[in-house]
């Protein structure tokens, strides 16, 4: 059927060939068929049962209820007769298709996509006439898992309506995850069909039934870029170089072959540097070489800072001295049109055909705290060590998010500024990382793939044993297009990409802190067992921003037993909240804060603790003091026991207390995030233990932290006997 309509040069299969295929699926749909008299029509009418609905078959006519080719409640035939008239005189069709009325009420849709990054993608979300309008789907990769396609129902926003709804049953949800699967199954079956819609899929009791369906032709298999892969086992030279050369070095710090040299020698690379430069003699103070063919010993790693014109003879040369990674610092290539984009093609093809890792190229180049090596331009780094690794699309968002987290008082561990990725590209820096025993989780920023499946399934393996989380731009929509059905109207590249993303354990974000955020907090806080959060604040407007932002943030406030509210009620005054939250009442009293939050996080009730507040408590009351000695030196005022009250007790209480969050998280293994109420200028402390103590400037921003520990934790717990479809 699908070959006929394709060798006839037709664009669709009508309403009929579609809910045929359909039915072939296991899809069911309303009894009826396809009549062309008036009297055929009459007696499958009687046949089925009223009410009907007639509508008009055409291989053309796409969306027939804007063409007026539906009639619903026809409830005798009479009323059958009139409708029939009027569809059959319109010119151009097949047919009229008389079928059982299903009852309205939910209204779903369920359609599929072969997207140019991805390829077959399928949907799922609320139908009827106003799908568009309603704009309330989901995507995931095809083909789906029943897990998957469980889950997918869940990810849209009115999720609800799959359950009892104004008296009518739960949505059979194991039958809706067959439709899914089987739509799924469908688009990747068959690469001649652009898009399939089912929709309106409507319920009769609580099995899904297609009540109306189109599939779109004019497909084909996605055409993926011929790209030659890179010499994996020359991956390490990288992260941990004995060698590195500067091409195109320079004595001018502020050049890039003049900066890349100051962070390798600035950062304590153990290894041997050579300049390489027709300039001059000595860079830096050190011999420099001419050539590559000049250096001594073939490095391990170049980093190449020449002009352009220079770049496709560098590549030889690096070639045939048997380097083993290439950072092309260059820009220039295919960022700039087709003259780059050619220029990008022959210089990939000749690194990959010596064996060579070629990086870039358009990069800001690579750091390995871990080996000390910072071999990056464009601005000063320092290298402070940490366990996650950071790959990027772009070379100037990822160092300022470096310095960002350097500031924070955390670290990276290892960065890759990919760029260009003309031969390594996101998916091999994953793949790399996975597999290094001191990465403990992954960063990644992402602006676009060419071929997203394999992007994806790169994520998957790294998530089902490590976090990795991924800030994502780029993301205008182009499923404005014109498209035939609703699904490929609904479609876009930041949905689908959340879809993938969602499937294979990526934690996506479009903000930067909260990225950051997230950096921080799967880098050095143990992972939650669940959803219940347990709250300790030093004022009870904190902990009611708190308890709001754990409701929107899908995650629940942990009841207290009896027993902890009595165990509280020893350590606090008569007056606190009785309750979570924790209202510490403003209590400062030493040794009573960490009491509170030890019970708090040893509790069976609680999976993760947020203390807000308490850190920048004692701050405050350190700076009040301090104020207090000046206007007593300045006789402003008279302390009667000054020696008393000095400030740095209270510095004392706060480092005392953040050790003691460390080690309770290392006791209970819970993560526990400390808010500052005022700004602070360090915020990861990582010193005293197996984890670090994380503080994070907003109360909401901490319950979302919280929700994305919990949303992997429950990813992985998913993924036992799970390796995905795709």
């Amino acid at each position: 059927m699908l070959q006929a309509a394709s060798a006839a040069g037709r664009r669709q299969l009508t309403e009929i060939e579609s809910k045929a295929l359909l039915v072939s699926y296991g899809i069911p749909v309303p009894s009826g068929g396809m009549v062309t008299e008036l009297g055929v029509a009459e007696a499958l009418a009687e046949r089925i049962g009223y009410p009907v609905v007639v509508k008009g078959v055409s291989e053309s006519v796409s969306h027939k209820t804007e063409a007026g080719l539906v009639e619903l409640g026809i409830h005798d035939s009479v009323s059958l007769r009139d409708a029939y008239r009027r569809i059959s005189g319109r010119a151009g069709l097949c047919g009229v298709l008389v079928e059982r009325q299903l009852p309205r009420g939910r209204e779903l849709v369920v359609g599929a996509i072969r997207d140019p990054q991805f390829g077959p993608v399928v949907m799922f979300g609320l139908g009827g006439v106003a799908t568009e309008i309603l704009d309330d789907v989901a995507f995931a990769l095809a083909p789906v898992t029943h897990a998957e396609a469980l889950e997918l129902m869940e990810s849209i926003r009115s999720h609800r309506v799959l359950g009892e709804f104004r008296g009518r049953p739960s949505v059979n949800r194991d039958a809706l995850a067959r439709v899914i699967e089987a739509v799924a199954r469908m688009a990747c079956e068959h690469p001649e069909i652009a898009e399939i819609d089912v929709n309106p899929l409507l319920l009769e009791g609580d099995k899904p039934l297609a009540a109306d369906a189109l599939v779109v032709l004019g497909g084909s298999e996605i055409a993926l870029p011929n790209r030659p892969s890179p010499a994996s086992t020359n991956l390490a030279a990288l992260f941990q170089p004995t060698s590195v050369a500067v091409i195109g070095a320079s004595n001018d710090p502020l050049k890039w072959g003049g900066t890349i040299l100051v962070n390798l020698i600035s950062g304590g690379f153990k290894g041997r540097i050579f300049p390489v430069t027709l300039q001059t003699d000595s860079v830096l103070g050190l011999p420099a070489y001419p050539d590559v063919t000049s250096l001594p010993e073939a490095p391990d790693m170049a980093m190449v800072a020449v002009p352009l014109h220079h770049v496709k003879g560098v590549v030889q040369q690096c070639g045939r001295k048997g380097v083993k990674a290439l950072v092309l610092v260059t820009a220039g290539f295919s960022e700039i049109g087709e003259e780059g984009r050619r220029l990008e093609s022959e210089i990939t093809e000749i690194a990959a055909g010596y064996g060579m890792v070629l990086v870039g190229p358009n990069c800001m180049g690579v750091l390995s705290s871990r080996h000390n090596l910072c071999a990056i331009g464009a601005l000063h780094a320092r290298l402070t060590p940490g366990p996650a690794g950071f790959v990027s699309q772009s070379g100037n968002v990822a160092v300022q998010l470096i310095v960002s987290a350097e500031r924070r008082g955390g670290g990276i561990g290892s960065f890759v500024g990919v760029g260009n990725e003309a031969l390594v590209d996101t998916a091999d820096i994953l793949d790399y990382l996975r597999e290094d025993p001191h990465t403990r989780c992954a960063l990644a920023y992402i602006e676009g793939c060419d071929d997203g499946r394999r992007l994806m399934r790169s994520a998957r393996r790294f998530a089902q044993s490590k976090p990795l989380v991924a800030l994502r731009a780029a993301v205008s929509s182009y499923g404005s297009r014109a498209a035939a059905s609703h699904t490929g109207a609904l479609a876009g590249s930041r949905r689908i990409f959340e879809g993938a993303a969602r499937q294979a354990g990526m934690l996506l974000t479009f903000d930067p802190d909260e990225f950051l955020d997230l950096a921080m907090a799967f880098s050095y806080l143990p992972l939650p067992r669940g959803r219940r959060v347990g709250i300790v604040t030093m004022g009870g407007g904190w902990g009611v921003l708190c308890a709001d932002e754990v409701a929107r943030s899908n995650m629940e406030l942990a009841p207290f037993d009896p027993a902890l509210i009595e165990k509280l009620d020893g350590l606090l005054p008569p007056y606190w909240s009785k309750a979570n939250p924790v209202d510490l009442v403003a209590t400062i009293k030493e040794g009573v804060v960490g009491a509170v939050v030890e019970a708090v996080v040893a509790s069976e009730q609680v999976d993760a603790v947020v203390v807000s507040a308490v850190v920048s408590v004692f701050g405050l009351a350190a700076d009040v003091l301090v104020e207090a000695h000046r206007l007593h030196d300045d006789r402003a005022i008279e302390m009667s026991q000054p020696e008393m009250v000095e400030p740095g007790v209270f510095a004392h209480r706060r480092e005392s207390f953040m050790k003691q969050l460390a080690r309770l998280m290392e006791t209970y293994h819970k993560p526990i995030i400390s808010v500052a109420a005022v700004p602070v200028g360090r915020s990861v402390f990582t010193n005293w233990g197996k984890y670090g103590v994380v503080v994070i400037q907003s109360p909401l921003r901490a319950v979302r932290v919280l929700s994305y520990l919990a949303r992997y934790t429950e990813w992985r717990a998913k993924q036992e006997g799970e390796d995905g479809t795709w």
